[in-house]
């Protein structure tokens, strides 16, 4: 795995908002609903980078006191995918959840 797993930041919302706009195209969420899920105290955001490219992201919300989470949202570079980049995601998320 040459790529890295790191929480999401508001200064990766721009790359984000890339990623999100090619994945899910009129679906997209807006820029604005994006940051409110990136600072969100009861969600958490992971990236993917590979060389300073933003390759992946993916969301988790889990409201404070539940033992219920919800995978909001991911998202792998089309040129990326296959990689496995995915899976890694969403095992990570999972063991947040878990946490």
């Amino acid at each position: 795995m040459s790529y890295q797993l790191r929480e999401a930041t508001l200064a990766d919302l721009e790359k984000i908002m890339v990623l999100e706009e090619a994945s899910f195209g009129s679906d997209a969420w807006s820029k604005a609903n994006m940051k409110s899920e990136i600072l969100a105290p009861h969600t958490f955001y992971l990236v993917a980078e590979e060389s300073d490219a933003l390759i992946g992201y993916a969301g988790l919300s889990k409201l404070a006191k539940s033992n219920i989470s919800d995978i909001q949202t991911i998202a792998v570079s089309e040129t990326e995918r296959g990689r496995g980049i995915g899976r890694e995601l969403m095992k990570s998320l999972l063991a947040i959840a878990i946490d």
